[in-house]
């Protein structure tokens, strides 16, 4: 039954990689809401608390790899200073199918 959750960790864990790896390689953040990720940081923060206090060692490092790989992401985030041309073609078709006026406000 362990094993179960050693596969939930593991897939958390591979989960993060493309994110991590676009943010990086292409330094691309469009779309990403660093006030989601900061709270979601909250979150594994308090759940960490709780699985280090319940000494559940599969809850803590799950916890810990999500932490890692949310801090990652939100550092760069910040770093971005880009649009990739994935992203930039999504937003040239959003200009022809919103007003712009919409476009600014998001």
């Amino acid at each position: 039954m362990e094993m179960i959750g050693w596969l939930g960790t593991a897939l958390v864990i591979v989960a993060y990689f493309p994110q991590i790896r676009h943010l990086y390689v292409e330094k691309c953040a469009w779309g990403i809401s660093i006030s989601t990720w900061v709270i979601w940081l909250i979150a594994g923060l308090l759940l960490l608390t709780y699985a280090w206090l319940r000494s559940d060692v599969l809850f803590t490092v799950v916890q810990i790899a999500s932490i890692v790989a949310i801090t990652a992401t939100i550092i760069l985030a910040k770093r971005s200073t880009t649009i990739c041309p994935y992203h930039l073609a999504a937003t040239e078709k959003l200009k022809g199918s919103r007003p712009q006026r919409q476009l600014d406000e998001q």
